[in-house]
């Protein structure tokens, strides 16, 4: 086979056709939008050399994004917490203020939500009584975009997620509950955002922006949080409407799910998704990755494999030995992309370990990626 762009090889992928190599990229590493982390340098200096495969996102604007209500007030604040911000944001709906309070270490860790938007059913029905909006986003940076890509990647246009957006401001906790206690108000609200999101990507493959649709948060309902069973209520049943209007505009979907994929792959799969990420061997998943890619057999790409605490835990030699054992057990067949579970993000400064990790998970990687 011809030597494929990188557009032309993660479509093809996406479909589940023969491509020229085994794809390859790394998450959130994109030399057109580089991150103000000095150590990620090599990381980009890496995938200019060797010709990674870039997954790369264009979002709608912030004040378009319609998963979300307006924030009406953010504001920066010294926390009591030593090191940490405290971000305080408000929305104002016609019966009441909503506030949620998010901590963020000053080093750049992830932070943590202190208080949700939505704790109680009073709160939900305040942004339950925020009128419904037809948001129409601009496009034009979609197609600019577009025109400095060219063939080099496949754009994703990054959208909501019903149930997550939902999960996102009551937290895991009051969803958990609610999962027992309030099931028909969480369809009411779900069946709200889902609403938004439905009009958002008409509107947008109206004006035919996008090679790919990609969201994430299906993780958030499945088990040990959630029963299968409320995976297909809440999130299957709303998730393959979405994936059925892109697949009817000939566009392909990329999902982002981490957890345990035993209990709900073959959901995935008959959900109509094309491309599913990060595929967690255990012990994070139940699921080995030679059982995962008999299971699927070829109806859905995998994109994943290959752990984001291995950096931290393995010397070189083992992470050498562990890319080669991931790619020998998913690369034949095709149908796979190789990459790490998550983005180097995880961590406020990649150390030398770390980038030795990488350097020889990258270099291991290309050298295997060949078909021939």
């Amino acid at each position: 086979m011809r030597s494929l762009s990188g557009k032309e090889r993660l479509l093809r992928v996406f479909r589940q056709q023969l491509t020229d190599r085994m794809p390859f990229w790394i998450w959130d590493v994109d030399p057109m939008f580089p991150s103000d982390r000095s150590s990620w340098k090599p990381l980009y200096e890496w995938v200019e050399k060797y010709e990674l495969d870039i997954m790369r996102f264009w979002h709608p604007k912030f004040e378009s994004v319609v998963e979300q209500p307006t924030v009406h007030l953010r504001e920066k604040l010294q926390s009591s917490k030593s090191g940490m911000w405290e971000y305080k944001s408000v929305i104002s709906t016609p019966i009441g203020d909503l506030t949620q309070v998010y901590y963020q270490p000053k080093d750049g860790s992830p932070g943590y939500v202190k208080e949700y938007f939505v704790e109680s059913v009073e709160d939900a029905k305040k942004w339950l009584s925020i009128p419904p909006r037809i948001i129409k986003p601009e496009v034009a940076s979609y197609f600019e975009l577009q025109n400095k890509t060219g063939n080099r990647t496949m754009l994703i246009v990054s959208i909501g997620e019903a149930m997550y957006s939902i999960h996102w401001m009551i937290g895991s906790e009051t969803f958990g509950f609610w999962l027992r206690e309030e099931r028909s108000l969480l369809h009411e609200m779900i069946d709200r955002s889902y609403a938004n999101i439905e009009n958002l990507v008409k509107y947008l493959l109206s004006h035919d922006v996008g090679d790919c649709y990609g969201w994430v948060g299906p993780e958030l309902c499945i088990p040990p949080l959630a029963s299968p069973e409320d995976f297909r209520e809440f999130v299957f049943n709303y998730d393959r409407r979405i994936i059925d209007l892109v697949h009817n505009s000939e566009k392909v979907v990329w999902l982002h799910c981490h957890g345990d994929m035993k209990p709900v792959l073959s959901d995935f799969v008959e959900m109509g998704v094309d491309c599913l990420n990060p595929i967690e061997p255990p012990p994070v998943g139940g699921l080995t990755l030679k059982e995962a890619k008999e299971l699927v057999n070829g109806r859905m790409t995998l994109d994943g494999g290959f752990e984001n605490n291995n950096f931290d835990t393995l010397e070189v030699e083992e992470v050498e030995k562990l890319v080669e054992e991931t790619v020998a057990v998913c690369k034949p067949g095709g149908c796979y992309i190789f990459s790490e579970t998550g983005t180097p993000g995880t961590w406020p400064i990649l150390t030398e370990k770390h980038i030795a990790n990488y350097r020889v998970f990258i270099e291991t990687g290309v050298r295997l990626a060949s078909y021939n």
